[in-house]
């Protein structure tokens, strides 16, 4: 008897369906131009959530090695044992002052952040609305929280705010990205403010997109829009824009203190690694004092979505530097991205789960480094693909 066929026959229908993923190796971090193990000479890289190319800044590495030095490889314990080291402390009291909150938490991963946050925090009897193309990190920790959850669709404010008006729920939490990680749009966070004040509900914007590449200091979205203030919680993965590993949640202290408190995501793994709070600590110095890497970020952006749409492919809504081509058969979204790829472009078909059913696109995310040549030969060959 094989005890894994019931695996073997789900493997075989992902394959059949087009829906089967396997990884490749990058050899040669995470810029512009990378060597992949299973490819001949360098591919043009636009799949990587390194936006403002600090994942190889050769400050950043340099912070990370002396911290390795100073306080060793490993944490060797929890945060609440031994495991909290100096560059723990000094990243969340950055953070905290950079979104202008009272307190700032670290926690190994962005997914480990939301589920400590929504599985901790909104309580039975509370309610947690969430926008229906919310990361599945926020999904999963609304489903597993003991508060009911709903969803609803982006710009469906009067659906929120019938939920909003509720009088069965104790404390209602409104939870969004700022930049939605597969279709490059915005949400309405004036709007959601607006809402959350009129029902004294909380608001948590996950600004894994958005942090470090809008607003005038890097802050995000929220800052871009002036309503950072009126965000209660923010929480921001650290993997993309700062180009290093984690996410802080910051928001009032009693915030954090609960979760050190109760959050077992936090209380019961590993601190991370203090190399890596040395690095992130050193790439905020670089986010607010090189603004010139947003601009050129957006400018690049635009650039392409300009580029794209004067071709006659459909980018959806994108307003950022996450552009999706939109293609909708599974087949033919790998197809594309396989004679992308031979063309020396690694732009990954992105398919159900990760997105809708019959909604496969190609994921574009711009870098600030990449040139114009780059993204013009992006599209030209788009073009000799389509014919």
């Amino acid at each position: 008897m094989d005890k894994f066929a019931s695996l073997k026959d789900h493997l075989s229908k992902l394959k059949a369906d087009s829906l089967y993923r396997s990884v490749r190796t990058v050899t040669s971090g995470q810029g512009p131009g990378v060597e992949i193990s299973d490819s001949d000479g360098e591919m043009v890289l636009f799949c990587s959530n390194n936006y403002l190319n600090l994942a190889g800044h050769r400050a950043i590495k340099k912070a990370a090695i002396d911290a390795i030095e100073e306080f060793g490889f490993g944490a060797g314990a929890s945060r609440l044992i031994s495991g909290t080291m100096g560059p723990h402390t000094r990243v969340e009291k950055a953070f905290s002052e950079f979104f202008g909150k009272e307190s700032a938490l670290y926690f190994g991963s962005g997914w480990v952040a939301n589920e400590a946050l929504l599985r901790t925090i909104p309580q039975k009897g509370d309610l947690i609305l969430i926008d229906k193309l919310d990361h599945a990190s926020i999904i999963d920790a609304a489903m597993a929280s003991e508060a009911d959850f709903r969803t609803y669709r982006r710009g469906e404010m009067a659906k929120v705010e019938k939920y909003l008006a509720d009088s069965r729920y104790n404390t209602k939490f409104i939870v969004t990205e700022s930049v939605f990680s597969m279709d490059g749009d915005r949400a309405d966070l004036a709007g959601l403010v607006e809402l959350k004040k009129r029902y004294g509900a909380v608001l948590i914007v996950d600004e894994a997109h958005s942090a470090g590449c809008l607003g005038p200091s890097g802050a995000g979205l929220g800052e871009e829009l002036g309503v950072l203030d009126e965000i209660d919680i923010i929480v921001a993965p650290l993997g993309k824009a700062f180009g290093g590993q984690g996410a802080v949640i910051a928001g009032e202290k009693v915030v954090t203190d609960y979760l050190v408190n109760r959050g077992r995501a936090f209380i019961y793994t590993t601190a991370p690694v203090a190399a890596i709070c040395a690095g992130i600590e050193k790439a905020l110095e670089i986010v607010k004092g090189e603004p010139k890497r947003r601009e050129q970020l957006a400018e690049n952006a635009e650039y392409l979505r300009g580029g794209l749409k004067d071709a006659g492919f459909d980018i959806g809504n994108s307003t950022s530097h996450i552009i999706p081509v939109l293609i909708g058969d599974s087949q033919e979204a790998v197809d594309i991205a396989s004679q992308l790829y031979d063309r020396g472009f690694f732009v990954p078909a992105i398919r159900p789960p990760t997105v809708a059913k019959g909604s496969a696109r190609l994921r574009i995310s711009v870098q600030c480094d990449h040139t114009k040549t780059q993204l013009d030969g992006l599209v030209e060959a788009l073009k000799e693909i389509r014919g």
